[in-house]
């Protein structure tokens, strides 16, 4: 298994990444994006590797995923190696593709503890946390990081630490930590890295589309999509495979009414398998209007999308706006300029 990524190098195209994102990477979300876009791999909402060991109940929530989702990664983040270690045996029971370790994230709260990107400029534990999880698993172990703490003076050296600990692959975010997602990505020194190390590297931020990513991987192996992906599974669309060539502009696919309603209801339905009744309709309504979000009429519906508690209520929306457009269903929605 350890030789996964030389396998996937192998095949000599370019891979292209679901990026971990709290509150929206969850399984319905990763399974609404395969859906339109099946050639990606995924990547899970990051969890704390110490909740995972002292919480059977959590790791049955969010470990077991669905088979279109495969192969999929889990992000973990703590701070002690050996629970690092012991979560690395819970994840290997999930038939988990491999384990990506969050060095990356900026929040200040959680950096200031040691966890997260604050690992960046505590090399020696970042290097023990990798380590351990290699002596502890067969799975392949990933790191995702920054360009560095506050400035950019330490990527290369601490790239060089997790290689040598055996990490298998690294991604790195186009910002420092001290950045955030503040100011454009700087991409320049992750294709610097790629001449010093020796393991594959992904690149992720600002990355608007699949077209997008192509330019700008170079020489790189892979490359990540993240908050371009809200409410927009059509980003990793390739142009060369789609049968309807007209709806991508400058690169960029455009779905119909039709497919937005389509994958609104799929969205849905595969959350409320996965969420207990309330917390699903907390969670869809954030999803609901944004997916309408180019779609002119979108407030006449606004209140029934962000007011509904049952998958039906969702599905009486959606077939509503179906028949008010019916003869509209075909067209992006931004131009829809009839006077509904």
């Amino acid at each position: 298994m350890k030789d996964f990524w030389e396998k996937q190098i192998a095949e000599k195209w370019k891979l292209c990444f679901l990026a971990p994102m709290d509150w929206y990477g969850d399984s319905a979300y990763r399974q609404t994006m395969k859906k339109v876009a099946p050639h990606i791999m995924c990547v899970t909402e990051f969890y704390s590797a110490d909740w995972l060991v002292h919480s059977k109940l959590l790791a049955n929530q969010v470990l077991p995923h669905s088979e279109i989702e495969e192969p999929l990664i889990v992000q973990i983040f703590w701070k002690d190696p050996e629970n690092f270690a012991k979560a690395a045996k819970i994840i290997e029971r999930y038939n988990i593709a491999w384990i990506d370790v969050n060095m990356w994230c900026p929040a200040k709260k959680v950096v200031k503890s040691w966890h997260w990107s604050g690992l960046m400029i505590n090399e020696e534990i970042a290097y023990r946390i990798v380590d351990e999880l290699n002596k502890a698993t067969k799975l392949p172990i990933s790191v995702k990081t920054r360009l560095g703490f506050e400035w950019e003076e330490n990527l290369i050296r601490f790239a060089k630490w997790l290689e040598n600990a055996w990490a298998s692959l690294i991604t790195v975010h186009g910002r420092t930590t001290k950045q955030a997602y503040t100011w454009f990505a700087n991409l320049d020194p992750i294709y610097e890295l790629k001449n010093n190390i020796k393991i594959p590297l992904i690149c992720n931020g600002d990355i608007k589309n699949y077209e997008d990513g192509m330019k700008k991987v170079r020489d790189l192996d892979w490359f990540m999509i993240g908050r371009a992906t809200f409410w927009n599974p059509w980003c990793f669309m390739k142009e060369q495979e789609s049968v309807l060539p007209w709806k991508f502009i400058n690169w960029q696919y455009f779905p119909t009414l039709w497919e937005i309603l389509e994958i609104m209801q799929f969205h849905a339905s595969k959350l409320m398998e996965t969420k207990w009744e309330r917390k699903w309709s907390l969670e869809i309504r954030k999803h609901l209007v944004c997916y309408l979000s180019n779609f002119p009429w979108v407030k006449a519906y606004r209140k029934r999308l962000v007011t509904v508690e049952s998958l039906q209520e969702v599905e009486a929306v959606i077939d509503m706006i179906k028949s008010d457009f019916r003869e509209f269903l075909g067209v992006i929605p931004g131009e829809i300029t009839f006077d509904a």
